[in-house]
C-alpha cells in the first residue's frame, strides 16, 4: 500500500493518474502553502470534482502552514481552513505540513480545533518537534508520522519517536524532498526509516512494519483491502 501525496493541482492530477493505474496506490490531494500563489476561483472546484470521480483518494494533503512560504500567515490559514473543511465534509484524513518557529507551532492546532472535534483524522506529516508537542497530538487521537529526518538524529525528534504511542505512529520517506546526505531520496528509502525507528523503539523492522501498516489502514480508512 502506497499513499502518494501532492502539493497543488498539477501534482494532484498526476497522483490521480498514478492511483487509478495501480491497485496498491492511493492518492492524497493536497495544496501546500508554498503553492498558494496558484490558488484561484477554480481550485476548490477541481478538488471537489476529483473527489466525486475517484474512489482512490485516501486523504487531503499536504496542507498546512509554513513560515518560509511567500504567502502571509493569514492567507495560509484561510486556504488551510478551506481544505480542512473539505476533508471534514468528505470524511477524509488530513496530512498536515507544519513548519513553524517556536511557539508558532501551536498555531496549526488552533486551526484544526476550529474544524475537528478530535484528531482521529489528523496526521502530522514529517514530524519535526519535541515529545511534548507529539503528546498533544497523540493525546487527542492524532497520528504522528516520522520521516527520513530521523536519520539526522535530532535529540528532540528522536525522543518524540521513542515516546510516541504505538497506535499513533506512522512512518514515511517524504521523498524526494527529504535528502539523504547530498542525494535526493526515493520512496524505497523508507526502509531506512523503519530500520532506524526499530532501533530507537527496541523492536524489529518487521514488527514495526506490521503495526504501522495497521495504523495507516485505519488512518486512511483502507480497512479490509488486500495487503499490497
Amino acid at each position: 500500500m502506497f499513499i502518494d501525496s501532492s502539493i497543488d493541482r498539477n501534482t494532484s492530477d498526476v497522483s490521480l493518474r498514478l492511483s487509478s493505474s495501480h491497485d496498491c496506490v492511493y492518492s492524497a490531494l493536497g495544496f501546500h502553502p508554498i503553492s498558494l500563489r496558484t490558488f484561484d476561483s477554480g481550485t476548490l472546484e477541481f478538488y471537489e470534482k476529483s473527489l466525486d470521480q475517484s474512489g482512490k483518494i485516501a486523504a487531503i494533503g499536504e496542507i498546512g502552514l509554513d513560515y518560509k512560504a511567500e504567502a502571509t500567515m493569514d492567507q495560509q490559514e484561510k486556504v488551510l481552513d478551506i481544505f480542512l473543511n473539505l476533508a471534514m465534509r468528505r470524511g477524509l484524513a488530513v496530512m498536515l505540513h507544519n513548519r513553524m518557529r517556536g511557539v508558532e507551532r501551536e498555531r496549526i492546532l488552533k486551526n484544526i480545533d476550529r474544524v475537528f472535534s478530535d484528531y482521529q483524522d489528523v496526521i502530522f506529516h514529517c514530524f519535526s518537534y519535541d515529545a511534548g508537542f507529539m503528546e498533544k497530538i497523540a493525546g487527542r487521537g492524532g497520528y504522528v508520522s516520522f520521516s527520513l529526518n530521523i536519520l539526522r538524529k535530532n535529540k528532540d525528534i528522536i525522543e518524540a519517536l521513542r515516546r510516541c504511542p504505538v497506535d499513533n505512529l506512522l512512518l514515511e520517506s517524504d521523498s524526494p524532498y527529504m535528502k539523504i546526505g547530498d542525494r535526493p531520496s526515493t520512496p524505497l528509502d523508507v526502509g531506512l526509516v523503519y530500520e532506524f525507528a526499530a532501533q530507537v523503539r527496541g523492536t524489529t523492522p518487521q514488527e514495526l512494519e506490521n503495526k504501522v501498516e495497521a495504523n495507516a489502514r485505519r488512518a486512511f480508512k483502507i480497512i479490509g483491502r488486500n495487503r499490497a
